[in-house]
């Protein structure tokens, strides 16, 4: 039986369109475009200094070491109080054998088992003497640098600023603060400002070189910097 032409259009398959041919490599043109460069040097150095003012605008006051104050003076507390407790465990143990080799040197055992209570009383009295001397050195030790952090946090938030000066400002306010409460000879306690200047310069300057590492210096580093582009 014959079909018509209509009927085998209809049974034959749709025809689907045919993608567009890729074009050669040779038919491809790359056009380059060109880089957005500021206007003048003056528009360059306004966006760099809003650079700068943006990061310094992300910097938390009070978070020197990238801490909060509660966790620096927690820190600086403990680890002073530690160091105190083990230099006055040292000292007060020794002590406390030399003394009782002193009290003890005219009634020395005669027999092995008067020796042996002797050295063991001994060493009962330097552990006793180690404690009682690392107690009192780790509530001064922890009480100076709890003072100290908290002088610098309050002249960091008074300023505004987290740089060396609060920082050798709060040594020497510790340790005028420390010669007045154990009422230290006027020498010993020019010393002791002495040694708090020099330990908040350390301090200070530690935590501007971290600040600058990241990428945040203090305003001072910044000022010197500017200064010395504006001469290049």
């Amino acid at each position: 039986m014959a079909t018509s032409n209509d009927d085998k259009a209809a049974m034959m398959p749709p025809v689907l369109p045919q993608p567009p041919p890729f074009p050669n490599s040779s038919d491809v043109r790359f056009t380059t475009v060109p880089p957005e460069f500021p206007f003048n040097e003056n528009e360059q150095k306004q966006q760099q200094q809003q650079h700068i003012q943006s990061q310094h605008s992300q910097h938390v006051v009070g978070g020197r070491g990238s801490m909060s104050v509660k966790a620096r003076l927690a820190l600086m507390t403990g680890v002073s109080g530690f160091w105190g407790f083990s230099i006055g465990s040292f000292l007060g143990g020794r002590q406390a054998g030399l003394q009782y080799l002193a009290e003890n040197a005219h009634r020395l055992p005669t027999t092995v088992q008067g020796w042996y209570f002797y050295h063991k009383t001994k060493n009962y009295r330097m552990m006793l003497g180690g404690i009682k001397r690392g107690m009192v050195y780790a509530g001064r030790t922890g009480g100076l640098c709890l003072m100290y952090g908290t002088a610098e946090a309050l002249l960091d938030k008074v300023r505004g600023e987290e740089d060396v000066a609060n920082s050798i400002a709060a040594g020497i306010l510790s340790g005028a603060l420390f010669s007045t409460i154990t009422k230290l000879t006027r020498g010993s306690a020019r010393y002791a400002v002495m040694f708090g200047a020099a330990f908040g310069l350390a301090a200070g300057g530690l935590s501007d070189l971290h600040r600058s590492i990241a990428g945040n210096p203090p305003t001072y580093l910044r000022n010197i910097s500017a200064h010395f582009q504006k001469e290049d």
